[in-house]
């Protein structure tokens, strides 16, 4: 997306507006890329933003939780293994 892409205004509900908003914010995006990521979704087309830097965030996001989940359970066994001792 650049700025020469076409622009024009649209009128929403304010209640729509702050979840664009909180989702904008969620997911580190400005207003205009998480709506035009969500656009390009329900229209069925992969995220052509930065050149797919939205799915390589994401599967970043996707690892880092795995790992998470992987040092929670490692630290949570090594509590009960000390217990047991």
């Amino acid at each position: 997306m650049t700025r020469g892409d076409p622009h024009f205004r649209l009128r929403i509900p304010e209640d729509l507006k702050r979840e664009i908003e909180t989702a904008a914010r969620a997911n580190s995006r400005t207003i205009t890329s998480e709506v035009v990521y969500r656009l390009e979704q329900s229209f069925g087309r992969s995220s052509t933003f930065q050149g797919g830097l939205v799915e390589e965030i994401e599967a970043i996001r996707v690892r880092l939780a795995y790992v998470q989940d992987l040092l929670q359970k490692q630290e949570l066994s090594s509590r009960s293994h000390n217990q047991d001792a």
